[in-house]
């Protein structure tokens, strides 16, 4: 927002003092009166002055971190959510239906049954607005060719809309139906100018809406509220896993969260039915999906020169034995050089004539593959198509002045390319970037990955090709001697433990709405709360025993030689600082006593060591069972005081709201094995647990990792071994009666008799030998 305002104020004839003045105004106008933040609801918590920056505001507060949204995407939203819900639009006969499928097994195009039961709900379900989920190679444009045929059989009308030309192109062409951008239709509505087709759109109309996820929410809401207004129905198809909208979007999940969704899950695009489950279960972000394009010799690896020929080699290969090969890579600049030596092994085999420069800074001339990047209406091919973002061509002519006459790749209809046309928005066609292939199909596919790519990438790349998909990573450095000292160059990762790490990097989008949702989640606001409350604590304990204690603490080396490097010293730091401000002792005592006890020369950290030897901080006002209690020293005193008891006091609050949710549950939550029982208390506190310790949802693990703290271990320990307990039914049902009756002790009053029967257990052999 600061950076639009500088742009916009460029120009303007004002002072410097002045216009940094006005920026400053327009950028409080933007955020403060004009958006609305997606931010955690402020606690009502002022943070002490220790705890507070030279300009006032709260050290917890990150610079930058803020997201901000406007009540017109909100809205929007709401609108089409709300429109999923609506079942008062156009059903169409069963009979017709039938029929139209008969046809098209006559035709031997015959539907499995999760396409027929998809095509049958869309045309009887009478609703408004409705959404189909279609995993890659699917069979999605077969279901909407039945869906178009029985639709119209019915006496309706099929019109298609699609994020890009090329979708839209594509859908037209297999569904048989008029087909256009929403970008067309958003532009019309606002200039007033709707082409021929949208006019006719009135209440037997069926508007099909292909790549859904990857239109963003306002033109969306624009093209549904224009045909609900005309009485249409909609039905969005895409896949919520593949690459999403450019602007704001997520829209998908809050509809198919909120009403359902409609899914295709047989895939017909692969040969080979492994290949086609693996690719479900990465598009699911299971990580057994990578065994299967291990174990088949799919992944290749080297640095980026390497990776490079490779991609281009199996690309030639291909092409060699009459297969239809694509190359794929993440950026701009990888698919310019893939392009590059493409080129370079076309001219070594035949002579080029007429060189052209491209937009891409590669050349061309006759023969050469070339892809288009506008939209162009007035380049005309026929009375109804035109040169589109994303086409392919083969240059058959090289004019005098630079233009050229070329061949479209799919339709083979010609047209002619100005020179200024080609100078600007085109570029070689062997390779394309990851984004410009999805709703590419081809036999083969051979893919750069550099690492940083997300789930979404990987998986719309390992689902271009029929017969085979092949990944080229780059798992060493590029020779930057500026890289030589990053970690992953320092101690190098896998390539399982990238392409791991790849399958990790969610970025499937969420609407504002979920967003907004998630933050006011007590269990999202709990982990927060905890990591406040502690480092509150220390921070307190630190400035309690005085400056020169810390000091003398900071070099206890001089005491036991390496001890500050130890990977644990920050967590025995803090523990002998809290240890210090409640028995007034030393910390350099409790050090001492603690290294006295037994040999250190055998531990692989001997800051974890000393910290299990340490005692706890006496248990007294600590708001969650594991957590450090205020010592007196501090709860007495005038500031600290009162400050770490209304964080507390939040703690606690929130992990009550957190257990009563998650008893309020339906069913049992995700990482519950299907064959416990668990009670509701005990699903309570495994909740509490999880969303204080910020535990991945994903992670089916009851209690997460390894805790190397004591009083969390211990805690981690029992609730593991009531989980374990819980694999049998329980044999006390009257128990469970009272606490169905609500006889149930409440969950703070429980936590804490269960943190008293913990404390009274003694420490395992296991737990020392930490």
């Amino acid at each position: 927002v600061r950076a639009e305002a500088q742009r916009q104020l460029r120009n303007a004839d004002l002072p410097h003092e002045r216009a940094s003045a006005l920026v400053d105004l327009l950028v409080d106008e933007v955020l403060d009166g004009r958006s609305v933040a997606l931010a955690v609801p402020r606690d009502g918590i002022d943070e002490p002055q220790a705890l507070q920056r030279t300009n006032g505001s709260s050290v917890y507060t990150v610079a930058g971190a803020d997201l901000y949204t406007s009540q017109r995407i909100l809205d929007a939203e709401q609108r089409l959510v709300a429109a999923a819900g609506r079942r008062d639009g156009t059903v169409v006969d069963e009979s017709a239906v039938d029929l139209a499928l008969l046809e098209l097994a006559a035709n031997r195009t015959a539907l499995d049954a999760g396409q027929a039961s998809l095509v049958r709900q869309m045309c009887t379900s009478g609703a408004r607005l409705q959404l189909a989920i279609a995993p890659a190679g699917a069979g999605k444009t077969t279901a909407m060719h039945a869906l178009t045929l029985a639709w119209t059989q019915d006496g309706g009308q099929v019109l298609g809309l699609a994020p890009s030309a090329a979708a839209a192109a594509v859908l037209g062409e297999q569904t048989g139906i008029r087909a256009d951008t929403l970008a067309k239709l958003t532009w019309s509505l606002d200039h007033g100018e709707l082409p021929d087709w949208a006019a006719t759109v009135g209440p037997s109309t069926l508007l099909i809406i292909d790549e859904a996820g990857m239109a963003d929410t306002l033109t969306l809401d624009a093209a549904v509220q224009f045909a609900i207004d005309r009485g249409a129905s909609i039905r969005l198809v895409g896949d919520d896993q593949q690459l999403a909208a450019i602007g704001a979007g997520g829209v998908l999940r809050d509809i198919k969260q909120t009403h359902g969704a409609l899914h295709l899950a047989e895939l017909h695009r692969f040969t080979n039915p492994a290949e086609a489950a693996a690719s479900l279960a990465l598009r699911e972000g299971k990580p057994t999906a990578l065994d299967f394009y291990l174990d088949h010799g799919r992944v290749h690896v080297g640095d980026i020169a390497q990776t490079t020929e490779d991609a281009f080699t199996g690309w030639v290969l291909d092409r060699s034995a009459g297969l239809d090969a694509i190359m794929l890579a993440p950026t701009r600049e990888l698919v310019a050089e893939l392009n590059r030596r493409a080129r370079a092994h076309r001219i070594d085999h035949s002579e080029a004539t007429g060189e052209v420069p491209l937009a891409d800074g590669n050349r061309a001339s006759v023969g050469d593959v070339i892809i288009t990047r506008a939209n162009d209406r007035r380049l005309r091919l026929t009375a109804t198509d035109w040169v589109k973002n994303g086409d392919r061509w083969t240059i058959t002519h090289v004019g005098k002045h630079g233009d050229l006459a070329v061949r479209r790749t799919r339709s083979q209809l010609t047209v002619r390319l100005p020179f200024d046309y080609v100078r600007t928005s085109t570029g070689l066609g062997y390779a394309a970037t990851i984004h410009a292939a999805q709703g590419v199909t081809a036999d083969t596919m051979h893919g750069l990955l550099t690492g940083q790519e997300s789930r979404q990438q990987l998986y719309t790349m390992l689902t271009r090709g029929r017969h085979g998909n092949h990944l080229y990573l780059q798992v060493v450095g590029d020779g930057d001697p500026h890289t030589l000292i990053r970690p992953d160059a320092i101690s190098p990762r896998t390539p399982t433990e990238t392409l791991q790490e790849i399958l990790a990097r969610d970025e499937t989008p969420a609407s504002a709405s979920t967003v907004l949702r998630e933050l006011n989640d007590p269990a999202a606001r709990l982990f927060q709360a905890v990591q406040r409350y502690t480092d509150g604590l220390h921070v307190a304990a630190e400035q309690l025993v005085g400056p020169q204690t810390v000091a003398e603490l900071d070099q206890a080396d001089r005491y036991i030689p390496g001890l500050t490097n130890e990977p644990a010293w920050p967590t025995l730091r803090a523990h002998l600082l809290g240890l210090a401000a409640d028995t007034g002792q030393h910390p350099i005592l409790h050090l001492q006593i603690a290294t006295a006890g037994r040999e250190l020369q055998t531990a692989g950290d001997i800051a974890a060591v000393l910290y299990w030897r340490l005692p706890e901080l006496p248990p007294n006002r600590a708001p969650l069972p594991w957590l450090p209690g205020i010592p007196e020293t501090l709860h007495a005193h005038p500031v600290w005081g009162a400050y770490l008891s209304k964080r507390s006091q939040l703690v606690a609050d929130l992990a009550d709201q957190v257990h009563d949710h998650a008893c309020q549950g339906d069913g049992p939550p995700a990482w519950a094995a299907p064959a416990t029982h668990l009670s509701n208390t005990l699903v309570g506190e495994i909740a509490v647990w999880r969303a204080a310790n910020g535990i991945d949802r994903q992670d089916p693990r009851p209690t997460g990792g390894t805790q190397l703290e004591t009083l969390p271990a211990l805690w981690k320990q029992r609730l593991d071994r009531d989980v374990a307990r819980s694999t049998d039914p329980p044999a006390d049902a009257s128990a469970n009666m009272r606490q169905a009756a609500g006889t149930a002790p409440s969950p703070r009053a429980d936590r804490q008799r269960s943190y008293q029967q913990t404390e009274r257990s003694p420490r395992g052999p296991s737990v020392r030998g930490r």
